[in-house]
């Protein structure tokens, strides 16, 4: 009799776990966020879900329990195909409407206008969780919706601005910088300023142009469908590519998990390599010449072998390279040169390798200042790149062994959790699977009013007392002094 407990115990958790069928919609055809997602939608494989994944990035060879719904052909992939011209001249608002257009209400419309989208949505098929990207739109919310599940939304960046209040996730611009402004936490009157003005805009401009992707939305699931900031405030669980270790602490909900996600590629040895990657969308072969001319010169100054993810053919012939410069896959490396990409620098975190940043746009500029800060990188701006410039950043950070010793300070703390990013992940997920969405994560905050959630109705009361108090005290003051004055007239 004494078994029976534990036996029904079993039995129940068991139970608890069986298997689902899992909707992953990844619409944005930018294939370094997709790197972090696929191994976790492998993962839930491995686990025994069955999970239906709509990307422009198909597997090259079929695995059992992930089916593809490829959306190839719907809308260009962004792979070492982009220019830095369309960034010019944007500054930063522009910059920010240029990424939600981009990644947003035009990779909505490709999406629902496709056959892949259709077939799903008219399909008998049921899913109890669908699992998306929050990054510039939230019309892909829409299928849970649809299908009445739960929803997981998953970042390759750290947090952006719109991201937290959905959650009731504290966003104090006071000390945690956005991706926009290249401050430490730590910041003077002027930059916090500055940031809280960048944050309050960033969620501004990304209401205003949420408008086109609510529109398509609706029109794709049906006008019955609630507007996606109200699908959105309801979104069961946000994995987030971030970690204390690299970013500064903060205070999170339950529902906001970290997981800081990495990809193990580069790994340290004595040789001496130096490897530079500016990412997978942008082609550094399209830098200006005296870039390019001034990094080749300075590279060829180093006793190093330098590794340049680039296709050497596609650089302007004008441009000479050293004969310690090769264009091939990278080996162990001892120095990363890298854009900020927010994935890259957490493999160089892992790794123990130090960078040299030249930040594009978007989130790089923060995430090298924050490496910068942690004595992990050197920073060099792009358009200012000659031989000098270049040499003298790398030689400071090949000869100073610092840099190295950070690297590996920091890459222990990285490790040094209780489970992997991985396991983090597909358990939170699950999790959420077990309790019909989780709905007990969810902070209340994330039910208020900005102004109530600042205690701003509050602050006006608290204000207010003492200025009636005083108001009624000076007023019957002034009463009874002129009853006085008139009385001993």
């Amino acid at each position: 009799m004494k078994w029976v407990i534990p036996i029904f115990c079993v039995f129940s958790y068991v139970r608890y776990i069986e298997n689902v069928n899992i909707l992953a919609v990844f619409p944005l055809a930018g294939k370094s966020h997709f790197n972090m997602f696929e191994p976790i939608l492998k993962g839930l494989v491995e686990r025994g879900h069955e999970v239906d994944v709509m990307s422009h990035f198909p597997q090259k060879t079929p695995i059992k329990g992930y089916n593809d719904l490829s959306l190839v052909g719907t809308q260009p992939v962004f792979v070492n195909n982009m220019s830095l011209d369309i960034f010019k001249n944007q500054g930063i608002f522009g910059e920010i409407r240029l990424m939600l257009k981009m990644g947003g209400s035009d990779t909505c419309e490709s999406t629902f206008n496709s056959d892949v989208a259709r077939n799903v949505r008219n399909s008998s098929k049921t899913y109890d969780l669908v699992i998306t990207e929050l990054f510039t739109t939230d019309c892909m919310l829409g299928w849970a919706y649809h299908f009445k599940a739960p929803s997981v939304v998953l970042s390759s960046s750290a947090a952006l601005p719109w991201s937290n209040d959905r959650f009731g996730n504290p966003d104090n611009p006071a000390y945690i910088p956005s991706f926009q402004s290249a401050y430490s936490p730590h910041m003077s009157l002027l930059q916090r300023l500055a940031n809280t003005f960048n944050v309050v805009t960033a969620k501004l401009v990304y209401r205003f142009m949420s408008s086109t992707s609510n529109r398509l939305a609706k029109e794709f699931f049906g006008e019955g469908m609630p507007d996606l900031d109200v699908l959105a405030y309801n979104t069961s669980l946000f994995l987030v590519n971030s970690h204390l270790s690299i970013y500064q602490a903060r205070p999170t909900v339950p529902n906001f998990v970290e997981v800081g996600h990495f990809k193990n590629l580069l790994t340290t040895d004595s040789k001496g390599i130096i490897y530079l990657s500016m990412g997978s969308m942008i082609m550094t072969e399209k830098f200006p010449v005296e870039t390019l001319q001034g990094l080749a010169d300075a590279f060829g100054e180093l006793p190093y072998k330098v590794i340049w993810k680039a296709d050497k053919d596609k650089f302007p012939e004008e441009v000479k390279f050293p004969d310690n410069v090769h264009f091939e896959s990278h080996p162990n490396v001892k120095l990363f040169i890298t854009h900020g990409g927010l994935m890259g620098g957490q493999e160089a975190v892992y790794c123990g390798v130090p960078r040299l940043g030249i930040p594009l746009f978007g989130d790089q500029i923060v995430n090298v200042k924050l490496a910068e800060n942690m004595g992990l990188a050197v920073k060099l701006d792009l358009e200012s790149i000659t031989k000098k410039s270049a040499l003298d950043a790398l030689n400071k950070m090949l000869n100073n062994p610092m840099y190295q010793e950070k690297a590996k300070e920091v890459s222990k703390r990285y490790k040094d959790r209780p489970l992997s990013a991985m396991d983090t992940a597909l358990y939170w997920i699950e999790y959420v699977i077990r309790h019909n969405g989780a709905p007990h994560l969810r902070s209340a905050g994330a039910d208020l009013a900005w102004y109530q959630y600042h205690l701003l109705d509050v602050a006006v009361i608290f204000i207010s007392i003492p200025i009636v108090l005083v108001y009624l005290f000076l007023y019957v003051v002034g009463k009874l002094y002129y009853v006085d004055a008139k009385f001993n007239v």
